[in-house]
């Protein structure tokens, strides 16, 4: 079959996404102006555009490893904000719960009401700030080694300090 300029563009995309030729053909089915292709013609394009697929691989890892949550500043922004929600849940009202407990059943039943203090979200705030401390390199992470005598050795990991200067 003879393809047109976007069916040529969606086949080489998919090609380089490493899909076979039926998830190519299934596709190519749903498409505006449906199409399909041999394993022939597969074939034909993973070798005469080889390097056109390597770039475009190349790039969607590039893409990949520098947007989105792949970088620190993204993911500490995004750290922070989920703290700041945290925050005004718990500085504004939520650090103690309003709670209530039914005892006993049918007329002799009675509900207290009492406070239980936020455990859950405060160990969860307390986790994002940890998260953002490892992010930003706030935070010694020790390593424990155990060498061929059995003798245990304990290594601090710290981000931007050479060896020299330990």
């Amino acid at each position: 079959m003879r393809l047109n300029k976007g069916q040529k563009e969606r086949l080489v995309a998919w090609i380089a996404q490493g899909l076979k030729t039926d998830e190519i053909n299934r596709l190519g089915q749903a498409c505006d102006q449906p199409f399909t292709v041999s394993r022939q013609q597969v074939d034909n394009y993973r070798k005469s555009r080889r390097v056109e697929l390597q770039t475009i691989q190349r790039a969607g890892e590039m893409e990949a490893l520098t947007q989105g949550l792949a970088l620190k500043e993204v993911r500490v922004q995004k750290l922070q904000q989920l703290a700041a929600l945290m925050e005004r849940d718990l500085f504004g009202g939520m650090l103690w719960l309003e709670q209530a407990k039914g005892v006993g059943s049918g007329d002799i039943a009675e509900i207290f009401e009492y406070e239980e203090f936020n455990k859950g979200e405060v160990d969860a705030y307390r986790g994002v700030l940890e998260d953002i401390a490892k992010e930003v390199g706030g935070r010694v992470q020790k390593q424990e080694i155990s060498g061929k005598d059995g003798a245990d050795l304990v290594v601090k990991v710290l981000r931007g300090v050479s060896v020299d200067e330990l």
